[in-house]
Order: C-alpha cells, then structure tokens, then sequence
C-alpha cells in the first residue's frame, strides 16, 4: 500500500518539474532524484509519465477552480464576477513564476499519443466553460451557453497570448473583449 502523503509528494515535485522544465525533459529518473523515492516505487504509484503527468494536470485543475471560485466567490456584482476569471488571469500573469498554460504545454508536448492527458486538459477545459456559462446566466445575460463559450475563447486566448508572447496584459485585453461579449448579451 502506498500512502496518499507520498504520492501527494510524488505529484507535487513532478508538477513543479513538468511546469518549470515541459514535459519531455523531465524524465522519470529525474523525477525520482527529485522526489527522493526509489524509481520501483515511483513506477508501483505511476506505471507511466503518462499516468503522472495525469495526475499532475488533475491538481492542477483543482488549484485553478478552486482559486478562480476564491476570486468569483468574493465578488457580489453578478457582471464583475462574470469578469473575475479575468482578474484572476491578470495577477497570475504578472507572477514571477508564470511559464504559462501547462494545460496547453502539456497538450503540445503528448498530444493525442496520450489519451489520459487529452482526457486531463479537456476536464480542464470544459470545466472552465462550464464555470463562465453558469456565471453568465447568474448574470442574467440572453444566451448564457453562448457567452459562456465566446468567454471561454476569450480566457484561454489571453493565456495563449501571455504564454506564447510574454505579453502580461493579454488578460486586460481579454476583460475588455469580454465586457464588450458582455455588453451585447445583457
């Protein structure tokens, strides 16, 4: 049996890794000099970096909805709050950590050779849009799944943008792209 505190541990160091390095440089050995386990026992958590990687991107996506509903959740305006994911990108792009989506590095880097990473970054995804469409109907707008969709594009091209060209205020861009969307479906 394998404790949840060391395969927390393992996932941890492989995510900082995957995240600072990409993917493909990160091999498995690395991971294990890092992470401080025997690679037996890595490989017994995680038959694959496939699997790890995984497991990675799925806290990821529990960090990011969970801050995102923090930045929503302290917002009462239903218009502001439609428009706090992009407050949330902007501090988050002005970090000095920021490398970018790892969601859309990961997706770069495997691809469709591994389905359990498509799997973790369209749950991703998918979830994101979710969030922005029901906090669009909250917000009373005309066609919340829309919109909601139309913010989603917005969102995850500001992160392209900030990932791909370094351009911090990509999420500012987007928030008033998206205070236009917004405008029209009100």
């Amino acid at each position: 049996m394998i404790p949840d505190d060391l395969r927390v541990h393992v996932v941890e160091v492989a995510d900082d890794l995957f995240y600072t390095h990409g993917v493909h440089p990160v091999t498995m050995h690395r991971i294990r000099d890092a992470a401080g386990v025997p690679l037996k026992r890595l490989y017994q958590m995680f038959p694959s970096k496939d699997l790890l990687l995984a497991a990675c991107l799925d806290r990821r996506d529990q960090i990011a909805r969970s801050a995102i509903g923090q930045r929503v959740g302290s917002i009462e305006d239903p218009v502001a709050k439609l428009l706090g994911p992009f407050d949330f990108l902007n501090d988050w792009f002005r970090q000095p950590g920021f490398h970018g989506c790892v969601f859309a590095g990961a997706f770069g880097e495997v691809g469709a050779a591994a389905p359990i990473v498509v799997t973790a970054v369209q749950t991703h995804k998918l979830a994101l849009r979710a969030l922005l469409t029901e906090l669009a109907e909250a917000a009373g707008v005309r066609d919340s799944v829309a919109v909601g969709a139309q913010l989603a594009v917005l969102f995850d091209g500001a992160m392209a943008l900030a990932t791909f060209s370094g351009d911090a205020d990509a999420a500012l861009h987007a928030r008033k792209a998206a205070q236009a969307v917004l405008a029209a479906g009100l």
